[in-house]
């Protein structure tokens, strides 16, 4: 005869653990511990983002137009040589010659004109100089250069050295004396007081009027000598 066995004692389901003790869901933990447990926050940290975000800002901001304090007159004036372009601030017309021709507004990064249109009137008597002798070569010579070519440009390769070193001696000895004068603010732009006699006895309208004939003829001889070289470089063939 079987004696009936016990039934076995089911074990007791495990207890909750307390409150305080509860694993949230990442979902719906604070944003520190989301970072820890996203990747993408980890390999972009908060201070990441920032830098790339202040770097973006500044190189827009780089590229931004600075701005130019003008007055009132000055946007409202309009350019004698471009009437369709404002007038730069700084070309006022106190400068001889003035016309407002300034279309990259070269002027408005300089601080001080009066060294810039030194260089002008300088380049200026130098193309005056080089058109006249561009033109001469082409057609009479020195007893001593007969055989010297017609074509200015190759003159000047078969000029030889010596000659060329005494043009540019004298070239350096005139830079030299005249370089004080090029930065000095007491005399006008360009005045080495030579061929002052020529503006003895005149009236101020007069003198403007020279003045601004020689700044005229400065613009015309260093495009004229620029399109001489051009023309004899492409065509190979005399001017006149």
């Amino acid at each position: 005869m079987k004696v009936p066995r016990a039934p076995r004692a089911r074990p007791p389901p495990p207890r909750a653990a307390p409150a305080h003790r509860r694993q949230k869901p990442a979902s719906d933990g604070p944003p520190e511990r989301m970072a820890e447990t996203d990747p993408l926050a980890l390999q972009n940290p908060p201070t990441f983002q920032f830098l790339v975000a202040l770097i973006s800002i500044a190189s827009v901001a780089a590229f931004a137009p600075a701005p130019v304090a003008r007055t009132s007159v000055a946007l409202d004036a309009k350019s004698k040589a471009l009437p369709f372009l404002e007038c730069p601030e700084k070309l006022d017309g106190t400068l001889v010659g003035d016309a407002g021709f300034d279309p990259m507004r070269i002027s408005d990064t300089l601080q001080d004109l009066d060294y810039v249109r030194a260089a002008e009137l300088k380049h200026g008597r130098i193309s005056q100089l080089a058109i006249v002798g561009f033109l001469v070569e082409e057609k009479f010579h020195l007893p001593m250069f007969s055989k010297i070519s017609s074509n200015p440009l190759d003159a000047v390769k078969e000029l030889g050295v010596a000659p060329q070193a005494q043009i540019f001696l004298t070239i350096a000895i005139i830079e030299f004396i005249t370089f004080n004068k090029t930065y000095d603010s007491s005399s006008a732009p360009g005045d080495f007081n030579f061929g002052a006699s020529f503006l003895k006895n005149k009236s101020d309208a007069q003198v403007l009027k020279l003045k601004t004939q020689e700044i005229t003829h400065c613009r015309l001889a260093m495009m004229a000598i620029t399109g001489a070289v051009v023309q004899t470089l492409i065509y190979n063939e005399p001017l006149w």
